[in-house]
């Protein structure tokens, strides 16, 4: 309820059941709390502007009694029936309006024109006359001198150019996140390319709330509140007219709002499992499991190691017209025809587990799991697994052997671990060499450090093949990388590791084992990766370093 409806409440003006009618229609029609009483005569228009004025302390204008002019191309707004700018001074733009306690239709005012503005109550009858003669008016100026309509004006704003600017660079340069970091005597930005931040030239220091509430304006956030996190999602528009899908995530923070959009990119839901990097080896036992009637396919690794690419791209290989495909994500960030996909909402009780036995009531082939990350979740996604399901999803293991052990803390009995779990992918992403590359001439000692074999190095030395690692140009933007690629540990669970589970192994005997199974661990897929000069022995030690713990 808004202040001026509760202290409308209060005065004893007008029926409380009438004034959240009025408020409610008010909002849904976008005009005013005062234009909808006034509208219902609960209330006559001089006696709620007197009321205003005396309850807030606002100024009263009497619009009649001043002479229109048409302000609105100068301060880059629309017209609209809340409000009316009556005076420009400097930085200070005098608004009268309906209802000036409403604070975040004067905040996207302040957003929209970069102006302070100064609200003052006025007659909403005044109003609606006085927005008649400057309509009026405005016609007779635009006749003999052309001015760019009210929505070009406001589509020239200068923080709704720079947004445009942001994101047009963001989408150009292949990033996958941009951050906004307000401190105190500056506002950074900074883009995520290919996993890593890069800081870009920002906006005056006073941009920062003009850019949290347009960001909040168009992702339908409540632009008031500033105490609590918010996240929804928005769409933007990049200088080529290109329309981008965002999420959005705002922290209070102690200098202001920091908020990070995430480009939601289309294209990686498209992607085929042959293209996000698996060896053909690799490709043939992940086919082979996925297309089993029923069991669990799980891949791991840590945020942003590309686990929900990998698992859409598992979906695409499967979603077929004859077969009955689910997902229960955090959010769903990019939505695929001919899936069925359910966002969870803790705040409502739709969980993963609820959501889960809710679709193991309508008839499902194959259920996609956004995280295992709890006890019920886990022993849900189990029992479907064993009820003639198939089920994919993630979780947070550094490899692909201490993913059984992970599902073992969580609760579930070994011998169900044992018995239906398929195959596990362990996943990292790493950059991939511009073609600007040249060549890396480290020693062999360190390469053999690094995992290379004797054989291997033999044939470096021979010419057969090199190493390279980045340089930097003007396509890469001076990094040396361009692009992404996965690089995979991909274990397929044998009799030899179902004993072990059975027998209560260790993570330790389940490595040695996946090793005599012929399994690859994440650091070999990374020194294969850079053997065929896609990407640099810094990039593979980076992303595999803590991976290792295979002990082999």
């Amino acid at each position: 309820m808004s202040t001026l409806a509760r202290a409308l409440i209060q005065s004893g003006l007008a029926p409380e059941a009438a004034i959240e009618r009025c408020q409610l229609r008010a909002h849904q029609r976008q005009t005013s709390l005062p234009a909808e009483l006034v509208a219902d005569t609960l209330i006559e228009a001089p006696t709620i502007a007197h009321f205003i004025e005396t309850t807030f302390g606002y100024p009263r204008v009497e619009l009649a009694q001043t002479d229109p002019h048409p302000l609105y191309p100068d301060v880059a707004l629309a017209p609209d029936p809340r409000y009316q700018p009556i005076s420009l001074s400097g930085q200070s733009l005098q608004m009268a309006m309906a209802d000036p306690t409403d604070d975040a239709l004067v905040s996207a005012l302040r957003f929209q024109t970069g102006l302070e503005i100064n609200p003052c109550v006025t007659d909403v009858t005044q109003l609606a006359a006085y927005a008649s003669l400057i309509k009026s008016r405005a016609l007779g100026v635009l006749a003999s001198n052309p001015r760019p309509s009210s929505d070009q004006a406001v589509d020239e704003a200068p923080v709704v150019r720079f947004l445009q600017k942001t994101l047009s660079i963001a989408i150009e340069r292949g990033a996958s996140d941009i951050h906004f970091e307000p401190y105190e005597n500056s506002y950074r930005i900074r883009y995520r390319i290919d996993g890593k931040l890069q800081t870009q030239e920002a906006p005056p220091n006073d941009f920062r709330d003009m850019v949290a509430s347009r960001l909040k304006v168009l992702s339908r956030l409540d632009i008031a509140e500033k105490r609590l996190p918010q996240d929804g999602q928005l769409r933007g528009q990049t200088d080529d007219g290109t329309l981008v899908d965002l999420r959005i995530s705002t922290m209070p923070t102690l200098y202001g709002e920091k908020i990070v959009l995430r480009i939601l990119d289309r294209q990686d839901a498209r992607l085929g499992l042959p293209e996000i990097g698996l060896s053909q080896h690799q490709l043939d036992q992940l086919k082979q499991a996925i297309h089993q009637p029923s069991g669990m396919v799980l891949v791991t690794g840590p945020t942003g190691s590309g686990k929900t690419v990998t698992l859409y791209a598992c979906l695409n290989a499967l979603n077929q017209p004859g077969v009955n495909i689910a997902t229960v994500e955090d959010p769903v960030e990019i939505p695929v025809v001919g899936i069925n996909q359910v966002n969870i909402d803790e705040r409502t009780g739709l969980s993963f587990a609820v959501a889960l036995r809710a679709f193991m009531r309508q008839d499902p082939d194959i259920l996609m799991v956004g995280e295992i990350r709890d006890t019920e979740t886990a022993e849900t996604s189990l029992k479907a697994a064993q009820t003639g399901h198939l089920v994919l999803s993630t979780l947070h293991t550094r490899s692909a052997p201490a993913t059984l052990e992970r599902l073992l803390q969580l609760g579930l009995p070994n011998y169900g671990v044992a018995g239906s779990v398929l195959l596990i992918v362990a996943q990292r992403l790493v950059r991939r060499l511009c073609e600007c590359r040249v060549e890396d001439d480290a020693a062999s000692e360190l390469l053999h450090d690094a995992g290379f074999t004797h054989e291997e190095l033999t044939q470096r030395d021979s010419g057969q093949w090199a190493l390279y690692k980045a340089s930097g140009c003007p396509k890469c933007h001076q990094t040396g990388y361009k692009g992404r690629i996965g690089i995979f540990e991909v274990m397929p669970v044998s009799p030899a590791l179902q004993k072990i589970m059975l027998d209560n192994g260790s993570t330790r005997d389940i490595a040695l084992q996946a090793l005599r199974d012929g399994t690859p661990s994440l650091r070999r897929a990374g020194l294969d990766k850079a053997i065929a000069g896609i990407t640099s022995l810094t990039e593979v030690l980076a992303e595999t370093e803590h991976s290792e713990d295979r002990c082999v």
